[in-house]
């Protein structure tokens, strides 16, 4: 694969990449399963770039179903591997949700009062090419989601948002973030 398959735009120059489901690997497990959407959202961000071709996400949890790895939620480097070969892929992502926070932080200046919730969710991926699983690529990266509420006088403006309307606009954040570190790292 190497760098040589970004150089041109051929479809053939492309490499196929398959984006296994991320694994959670945060301290707090309250917060587990907002990994089941980061594979989504690293795949469309992935196709967005126009770097690489994707494997369509239902072909490898169909595929995971049938190999019954889906239902302990890990998919190591042997069986990403091994799906990725059974689709065709030249190379397949791992990553993991390493860390989750949720901060509420209050702040009163003379007659008001504010109330900041920030959301921030880490992770890291790998780009493993199946033949000689050489890692192609990697990144580590924070997507965070912020929002306020303002107290005067004893009124309300505005509402925090939910932490689970958070944890999606984080991921989605996150997403972003590490498809561009892939194609950083991927291209040089």
């Amino acid at each position: 694969l190497g760098a040589a398959g970004l150089a041109g735009d051929s479809k053939a120059e492309k490499p196929l990449v398959a984006v296994m489901p991320f694994a959670y690997q945060a301290d707090n497990p309250e917060y587990a399963g907002l990994e089941k959407g980061m594979g989504e959202a690293l795949t469309a961000e992935l196709v967005k770039s126009r770097k690489f071709r994707l494997v369509e996400r239902g072909r490898i949890e169909t595929l995971l179903q049938e190999m019954k790895l889906q239902q302990s939620g890990v998919v190591d480097s042997a069986a990403a591997a091994q799906v990725g070969t059974q689709l065709g892929a030249q190379a397949y992502v791992l990553g993991s949700v390493t860390s989750v926070s949720v901060e509420d932080v209050w702040r009163s200046v003379k007659f008001a009062e504010k109330t900041t919730r920030i959301v921030s969710v880490e992770a890291e991926v790998r780009l493993v090419d199946l033949k000689t699983f050489e890692v192609l690529a990697s990144g580590r990266a924070i997507g965070k989601s912020k929002t306020a509420e303002k107290h005067a006088f004893g009124g309300k403006i505005g509402k925090l948002a939910s932490v689970q309307s958070m944890t999606g606009k984080a991921v989605q954040d996150l997403s972003e973030r590490l498809a561009k570190q892939l194609i950083k790292t991927y291209s040089r």
